[in-house]
Formats: structure tokens, C-alpha cells, sequence
């Protein structure tokens, strides 16, 4: 192997603030030190970038001094410290790996975009055959993560029916895929542009949100067709509050809500008072992903199955480009997801 720089370049987060203002480029950071025992030493090759990505920058960091952005990456397995061991025993000096940077690692200063990093051995899983390193990033990233936390609570079967909120997304365009796989009945909400996109990763029925009056009326008249509702669960992967409100209209009493956004903190909306207190007579769950190998082996195994078989992908920036991307990003209109090409 050659001979490792000894600087890099990485994007650092120097305040809380937009991206444009707080995210500077640079190109002589420190590289990683050695791997130590259990650890490995990853050269990057790409970042997929996340709505969570804006929102870290702008609140107060939480941690001392300043921060490497990015939560999702996919690279190269270069150096193996000693006594590592990874999650999978075929991995070594040479593998491709991608995923989610551990939490504990984000709250300390980690982040994926630049050009080296240091990740736990046991936490790094092999990107599987046929699946591009870009790619990689995005589908066992955050995105795919999360939509293993939601699979693995809801506890859907083969036949249910569930309504995929923003279906378009980073997170739902994987959810839907594995939720066909696993044979549950979908009706997917999105926007009329991405309608074609939609029907063909579910196999489902998709709704353009804007093509009714009030898209909860339509949904309430579903009630009355067996075979289309009422729902088992609905999955918002939007943040409507108006689609949990009158969810009783075409959510079964047994059914349940699920959101991610309300990220950490999610868990003490108000959307879960009480009936006594007027809240809606349904089960309100936050799902907020925690990187893990386990939801990274889990998304692995959607598409072994051969369940995942597209992300869609809105655009590639370069390494020096990576505010235009954020700024991208913060349009809310990309369709699938971004990334960064870091090496």
C-alpha cells in the first residue's frame, strides 16, 4: 500500500448555523491516527447526505471545539488494527464497507465527509456484490437504517395494508421496496412528478397528494373498499400532522402512526396525550434510527433478497462542490438522494 498523507481534506463544521455559513473546506486536517486494537482505518470514497445533516448544524453542537460533517458513507477498508474484528469475517484490508457513523462517534466530532476516518471494526459491514459504492452509501446509510427500524416496528405481515407518506424520499423509496418484498399491500403518497417512480418500486398504488380536494376525505372514502382500507399502519416519512389527526378515519382502531421526524426528541410529542386529554385515539410511535450493525445487516439482507432493487438518485457533487449539495439538500426537492464523491 502506499504511503499514507499526512494531512487530508476534510469539510468542518466551525459554529451552529446554514451550511453556506458554517461548513468550511479543509484541506490540511489531521489525518486519522493508526487504527488501534479493533478499529480500522477507511478511505472514503463517498458521502450521502441527509435532512439530519442540516439539522445538526443548526442547533448548538454539542460537542467541544470543531466537527467533520456527515453521517453516511461508503469506502475502502485500508488498514485492520490489531485484534480487530469485524462485524462479518470476510472483511479485510481491501473490502468495501459502507454505512452510518456509530452516535457516539457523530457526538464527539466524526463525520463522513472527508477523506479518511477511523470507525469501530465491529460496526462496518460489507457492501454486497452488484451494489455501486455511491449507492452504498445511501441505501445502508441512514435512510435504509431507518426503514429497518420501521419494519422491524410495525411488525407488518404478508397482506397488510399500509399507506407510505413521502414515498419519494430517501427513506421511502427503500421502505417501499421492502415492503413489497415482504408482500404487504401499499398505497403510496407523493408528488404527481414522481408518481411513475413510485408505482414502479412497490408494485402498489400511488396518490398524488395535490390530485384531491382534501386528500383525508379521499382516504376516509377508502374505508368503504375493503380491499384499500382501512389501513393497518401508516408510515409518515413527511411530518403531517393533519394525517395523524384524522387517521381514524382510515387507520383500523388496532393500526398504528408511525413518523421519523421527530427525531430524538420525538418521543415527547404531544401527539401522544391521552384521549381523556384530546389527543387521537390512536397509537402515535416516533421511530428514530440509531446507527447499528444489526439495521445494516437487515438492509443488506433486503437486497440479497433481491427486494432493494433502486435508489433513485437526485445528484453527485464533488469533494470542493459539497455546500452546493447541502444547499441541494435544503430545497427539499431533490428526488432520491444526494451525494458527494470524497475520493
Amino acid at each position: 500500500m502506499a504511503e499514507l498523507p499526512k494531512t487530508m481534506k476534510a469539510w468542518v463544521i466551525t459554529r451552529a448555523g446554514k451550511p453556506s455559513d458554517v461548513l468550511q473546506l479543509k484541506t490540511n486536517w489531521p489525518m486519522p491516527p493508526s487504527p488501534k486494537a479493533g478499529e480500522v482505518l477507511i478511505r472514503v470514497s463517498y458521502a450521502a447526505l441527509n435532512p439530519g445533516d442540516i439539522k445538526m448544524m443548526s442547533t448548538i453542537i454539542p460537542w467541544k471545539g470543531k466537527a467533520i460533517a456527515g453521517y453516511d458513507y461508503a469506502g475502502e477498508v485500508i488498514q485492520l488494527g490489531s485484534s480487530a474484528r469485524a462485524s462479518d469475517p470476510d472483511i479485510r484490508v481491501g473490502t468495501i464497507v459502507a454505512g452510518t457513523l456509530p452516535l457516539s462517534y457523530l457526538l464527539t466530532g466524526y463525520g463522513a465527509l472527508c477523506e479518511y476516518m477511523i470507525l469501530p471494526a465491529d460496526q462496518i459491514v460489507e457492501v454486497p456484490s452488484g451494489i455501486s459504492e455511491s449507492v452504498a452509501a445511501g441505501i445502508m446509510g441512514i435512510a435504509g437504517q431507518t426503514a429497518a427500524s420501521i419494519v422491524a416496528a410495525a411488525g407488518l405481515r404478508q397482506g397488510d395494508k399500509v399507506l407510505v407518506n413521502g414515498a419519494s424520499g430517501g427513506v421511502g423509496s427503500i421502505l417501499i421496496q421492502a415492503l413489497h418484498g415482504m408482500g404487504v399491500q401499499i398505497m403510496s403518497v407523493c408528488s404527481a412528478r414522481n408518481v411513475d417512480l413510485v408505482l414502479r418500486l412497490s408494485g402498489g398504488e400511488a396518490l398524488d397528494y395535490k390530485s384531491e380536494d382534501s386528500i383525508y376525505d379521499y382516504l376516509n372514502s377508502l374505508t368503504a373498499d375493503r380491499k384499500r382500507g382501512p389501513f393497518d399502519a401508516i408510515i409518515d416519512c413527511v411530518g403531517d400532522d393533519t394525517l395523524f389527526h384524522r387517521s381514524p378515519g382510515y387507520l383500523k382502531a388496532t393500526g398504528k402512526f408511525f413518523s421519523i421526524e421527530g427525531g430524538p426528541m420525538g418521543g415527547l410529542t404531544l401527539k401522544k396525550l391521552p384521549v381523556i386529554l384530546g389527543g387521537t385515539p390512536r397509537p402515535f410511535i416516533n421511530v428514530f434510527s440509531k446507527p447499528s450493525t444489526a439495521s445494516m445487516k437487515m438492509v443488506v439482507g433486503w437486497i440479497e433478497k433481491g427486494w432493494i432493487k433502486e435508489l433513485p438518485v437526485d445528484s453527485t457533487f464533488q469533494m470542493d462542490d459539497a455546500i452546493q449539495a447541502f444547499e441541494k439538500l435544503g430545497t427539499k426537492r431533490a428526488v432520491g438522494k444526494i451525494f458527494v464523491k470524497v475520493h
